[in-house]
């Protein structure tokens, strides 16, 4: 009976947690995450803290605190980032600087701490490459109204893709459907083939965001970090 309640916590744990990495590899925000784990922490130790080299950029001892693992960038106390990911004492942390330079590797646990705050969804957000373009408005009813455009440019044509929709402003999670100009949930968009499904977190200076491959023309993707532009 104690060995099954341990386990029951452990997994309640692990379901609340980032998910643990594969290969000690920081892959960065990806539509492979689970969107319900992701987490927005804030980098309290003080002075500098420097990004990690994963293994296959610094070799089998890395990620580690070793000064051949160190890298370059680093972030100060106060600058928040989104972790996807968990390596032991490590975390694959996601960070945008104002220049909208998108960097993503590991970060020694100690010195983040999660954070929680209020949905800050008005705004206009866009991705590191400003391939996909998120603007939140807040209507006279007291509504969100969410409008996402995202393109891929192959070279020859410049495929595109487009979303309108409303939603409550008190949420942190998103989840509905687009088709053929129509607003739905998100269940009803994953029954038919075609429609657009996206999930959007609200994580203060981010917006996290996963669609199922279904929102435009061949490649195009709102799976992203979005920061404010």
């Amino acid at each position: 009976m104690l060995r099954s309640y341990f386990y029951s916590v452990l997994m309640l744990a692990l379901a609340a947690s980032p998910a643990l990495a594969r290969n000690g590899i920081c892959r960065g925000f990806n539509f492979e995450d689970d969107l319900s784990a992701v987490g927005l922490y804030e980098v309290t130790a003080p002075g500098r803290t420097r990004f990690v080299k994963g293994w296959s950029k610094g070799g089998e001892s890395c990620p580690s605190l070793a000064s051949d693992c160190q890298q370059r960038s680093f972030l100060i106390a106060g600058d928040k980032v989104v972790v996807n990911e968990v390596e032991g004492d490590f975390a694959c942390a996601n960070y945008i600087d104002d220049k909208g330079v998108n960097l993503a590797n590991w970060m020694p646990l100690a010195a983040l701490s999660q954070t929680v705050m209020q949905p800050r969804w008005e705004g206009r957000w866009s991705t590191y490459d400003k391939s996909a373009v998120i603007t939140v408005q807040m209507t006279a009813g007291g509504r969100l109204f969410i409008n996402g455009g995202a393109t891929y440019d192959t070279g020859a044509t410049v495929n595109t893709g487009a979303f309108t929709v409303e939603a409550d402003p008190s949420a942190s999670d998103l989840a509905f459907g687009y088709y053929a100009d129509r607003q739905m949930s998100y269940e009803e968009a994953n029954q038919g083939p075609q429609r657009c499904a996206v999930r959007i977190r609200q994580l203060g200076p981010y917006l996290a965001v996963i669609d199922n491959g279904a929102c435009g023309g061949l490649n195009v993707s709102f799976t992203g970090l979005y920061s404010r532009r």
